[in-house]
C-alpha cells in the first residue's frame, strides 16, 4: 500500500500548522531549475541536505556544504514538470526548524516514467534566514 500524504495528520499539543517559509520554497525553486546561484542563495555555506534511504538507489545520503547541494541540483534535471502539491508545514516549537509534507508529481528525465512521490522533509533556517539543514525522506522505490 502506498503511502499518501492525506493519511498524515499534525501533531496535536499545540502544534497548527504553519505558513511555509519563503526560503523553503526558494530552494524548491532553485533545485527544480537548476540554477547554482538561486540554490547558493538559499543555503547556508556549511549547510547540509541529508537523504536517508538516498544510499538504497545509489545516491548520496549526506550533502555538507552548499557546494555540494549546488554540484547534485545544479546540473541536468533528474525530472521534468516537477510540480509539488498537498504543502503542509509545521513549525518545531515556534521555529526556526519545521517539518513538511507535501506530493511530487512529474516525470523521469532518463526514462520518461510517470513520477509520484510523497515527502516528510524536516529542516531548519539559520538566523541569517537561509536553510542551516535538511533532511528529506521519500520512497525510494518510487524512483
Amino acid at each position: 500500500m502506498a503511502l499518501n500524504a492525506r493519511f498524515f495528520h499534525p501533531p496535536e499539543k499545540g502544534n497548527t500548522m504553519s505558513a511555509i517559509p519563503q526560503i523553503y520554497l526558494d530552494h524548491l525553486d532553485a533545485v527544480t531549475g537548476s540554477d547554482p546561484a538561486a540554490i547558493r542563495q538559499a543555503w547556508e555555506p556549511d549547510g547540509f541536505l541529508e537523504f536517508p534511504y538516498g544510499a538504497s538507489i545509489g545516491g548520496p545520503e549526506r550533502l555538507q556544504g552548499v557546494e555540494a547541494i549546488v554540484d547534485l541540483f545544479g546540473g541536468p534535471p533528474r525530472f521534468t514538470d516537477l510540480t509539488f502539491s498537498d504543502m503542509q508545514a509545521w513549525a518545531i516549537a515556534g521555529g526556526p526548524d519545521y517539518v513538511l509534507e507535501m506530493h511530487g508529481s512529474g516525470t523521469i528525465t532518463a526514462t520518461g516514467a510517470s513520477y509520484e512521490q510523497d515527502y516528510i522533509i524536516r529542516f531548519g533556517i539559520a538566523d541569517s534566514g537561509k536553510l542551516a539543514w535538511m533532511r528529506e525522506f521519500w520512497d525510494p522505490t518510487r524512483v
